[in-house]
């Protein structure tokens, strides 16, 4: 039989099985890093056997390649998921969950009056209901006015590799047979690195500054601005978007104790590890 160029099978192959629209609807992804179609639903395609053993791999998910290569696996119209804005994430992790195991999920939980466990069905088409973003409305702050934007998948990423490796190093110091002075200094050394990544943190979190008829965007000297700032303006800043932080989170699921019936609200915290399986 002669080789065809067109797989036989591929019309066999997987079809997308959930079509969402982003809470974003596309604002603040950077040019050519979304094909959002005209209606804005972006199709979601269940996992494959590779992905699924990728989202589980311990260094991928550190590093975030793992996450970024399951959502283009997964969500062809994404073009560049670091770029993925956080107001999307939770979306699109959850779709893709639906997309490959159905729309509900089990989740352990102990109860707070009895400590019972217990475990619930989440119907994760309700969360995708509930998910909203914030207006992100512009920010004046004296003759300032302030443009905010949601941080990226990368910088996130970045910053909790950042953290954890700083985590991983006090722990160490607290571990050490060093003195308190050698402590002391080797956490004087830390110090301005924890500084710089809570700086970034807000820095990534602004769009653009209005200065009278100057809009500033350089990335060096928002960074500079905020380095110099007096500390009201910092805080300003940082609770606006600590504020737009709280509004995307997931809510909490109500829930009932199966041994002392008192019902109580839970948080869902999804991790990759556990989340797709």
């Amino acid at each position: 039989m002669a080789n065809s160029a067109v797989n036989p099978l591929f019309k066999h192959f997987r079809q997308p099985s959930v079509y969402v629209k982003l809470p974003s609807r596309g604002k603040f992804w950077p040019a050519n890093s979304l094909d959002l179609p005209p209606t804005e639903e972006i199709a979601v395609y269940p996992m494959t056997v590779k992905d699924e053993v990728l989202i589980k791999t311990p260094d991928a998910l550190m590093n975030g390649s793992g996450v970024t290569d399951v959502i283009a696996s997964c969500c062809p119209s994404i073009k560049d998921a670091w770029e993925m804005p956080a107001v999307d994430l939770d979306t699109i992790l959850i779709a893709i969950r639906i997309a490959s195991y159905g729309p509900t999920m089990d989740i352990d939980t102990k109860c707070p009056h009895c400590g019972v466990e217990n475990t619930h069905t989440v119907d994760l088409r309700i969360l995708l209901d509930e998910i909203k973003t914030p207006s992100y409305d512009p920010l004046p702050i004296g003759d300032l006015v302030f443009y905010l934007k949601p941080q990226t998948f990368k910088n996130i990423n970045s910053n909790n590799i950042i953290a954890y490796e700083q985590q991983k190093l006090i722990a160490a110091l607290g571990d050490s047979d060093l003195t308190e002075e050698e402590k002391i200094a080797q956490f004087h050394q830390m110090f301005p690195k924890l500084t710089d990544l809570n700086i970034m943190a807000l820095v990534n979190c602004i769009d653009a500054i209005q200065a009278n008829d100057d809009l500033v965007r350089d990335r060096d000297h928002i960074k500079e601005f905020v380095s110099n700032c007096d500390r009201m303006t910092y805080q300003r800043i940082k609770d606006q978007i600590d504020q737009y932080i709280e509004q995307i989170k997931l809510q909490p699921v109500q829930a009932q104790c199966t041994e002392c019936t008192e019902t109580y609200s839970t948080d869902l915290i999804f991790e990759q590890s556990n989340f797709f399986g």
